[in-house]
């Protein structure tokens, strides 16, 4: 779950995407943090038949990322003509790179004789945003060992990354045509219909159905498609209370899978997350409207939950692996709570302390990546020699 955010995100730019900052959105993604955070916590504390669906949360991130993303390299293409791609690199090194690997470091080191047992591959995976790939090529055997290791949630933002790079360069194609938004929007469809499709036929392995980046594309070009959509004349629907219907009516189903959905059976991985982004994007839609609804998730925690939601989403499964009901002499509820409230304050201090005063730095282009890469290779090595 990366977010490319309207403010900050599971991978996200500092600068709006949109043509002004839409807190509601934040909010939007303080739902969903909410709910991956619910669904790992409970998990852990032992409440298996509470927040069922709080893994869709991922999903709707892709939709958002995917929306969000694309909005900005289209803006930027519209006012200056092209997309720059040395630029667009740093933008995510300088936006994703310090906190995830400040949390690679603090996993590699708690894992020498400590709290955790990050395997080596893993650490070296979550490094340079491969977890996903690592994932299906561990086959059956090393899939749990993965998932459930403390750096197992960073699939998601594996995928998000590969699917920013490939987007980027996939513009650039674009831009050459005589009409790139249809061409993209073409490409769009057919990154929605085909590998929907192709889940279907091209494998029972759920793994890969999974956490293949290529499978998982229809949430994200779903944003793609929103983003294009919304940059057309004909994108506003008939003011905010037509907006608030379709954002009301989009949250409710959204809350409905999170907490009563699960993977049996598994028709979410046969097309199912293709409809969730359907539903999600109509709640984006009817966000933009700027209705009672948008207002209401712009305000309080659910905004401050969006701010954060990039740190908190890469602390949160670390800190419930750390606490576990032997260390703590807990469980439920009680569990549940502290999971949660020292997952929401790590999180907060890496926000704070890591992420935002990064993100807010305007360092060179070329120093940006080279530091990136450099930070990468010593993690690497780190992994190598300690794990």
């Amino acid at each position: 779950m990366t977010h490319a955010s309207s403010r900050a995100a599971p991978t996200a730019s500092p600068t709006s995407a949109l043509d002004r900052y839409e807190p509601s959105l934040d909010g939007m993604r303080g739902i969903c943090i909410a709910a991956v955070v619910g669904y790992h916590g409970c998990a852990q504390a032992g409440l298996t038949g509470w927040v069922r669906g709080g893994f869709i949360g991922v999903s709707v991130f892709f939709t958002l990322s995917g929306f969000l993303i694309t909005s900005l390299l289209l803006r930027e293409h519209s006012s200056t003509g092209r997309i720059h791609l040395s630029l667009f690199w740093a933008r995510r090194i300088r936006r994703l790179w310090p906190a995830a690997g400040a949390v690679v470091l603090a996993v590699v080191l708690l894992s020498i004789s400590g709290p955790l047992a990050a395997q080596r591959s893993d650490a070296i995976a979550a490094t340079w945003n491969v977890t996903n790939w690592h994932v299906v090529a561990g086959g059956e055997s090393k899939l749990l060992q993965t998932i459930v290791g403390p750096l197992g949630p960073t699939w998601s933002l594996a995928v998000e990354e590969q699917f920013y790079i490939l987007l980027a360069l996939l513009l650039v194609v674009v831009a050459r045509a005589t009409r790139p938004p249809l061409v993209l929007g073409v490409v769009a469809v057919l990154g929605v219909v085909l590998p929907a499709a192709l889940s279907n036929v091209v494998t029972d392995w759920q793994p890969s159905l999974e956490f293949n980046t290529l499978l998982r594309m229809p949430e994200l070009f779903v944003g793609v498609l929103l983003a294009l959509w919304q940059r057309s004349d004909r994108w506003q629907l008939r003011g905010p209370a037509q907006g608030d219907r379709a954002a009301g009516t989009g949250l409710l189903l959204l809350l409905g899978l999170f907490l009563f959905v699960d993977y049996t059976p598994p028709w979410l991985l046969r097309g199912g997350y293709s409809l969730v982004a359907l539903v999600a994007a109509a709640t984006i839609v009817g966000l933009l409207q700027h209705g009672r609804v948008a207002a209401l998730l712009a305000r309080g925690p659910l905004r401050w939950l969006g701010t954060v939601s990039y740190s908190l989403y890469l602390v949160h499964w670390p800190v419930m692996s750390v606490l576990t009901r032997d260390r703590t002499g807990l469980d439920g509820p009680l569990l549940l709570v502290l999971l949660v409230a020292v997952s929401l304050a790590v999180g907060w201090a890496l926000h704070a302390l890591v992420e935002r005063p990064v993100r807010r730095l305007r360092t060179p282009t070329t120093p940006t990546i080279v530091a990136g890469f450099a930070g990468g290779a010593l993690l690497t090595v780190l992994s190598l020699v300690v794990l």
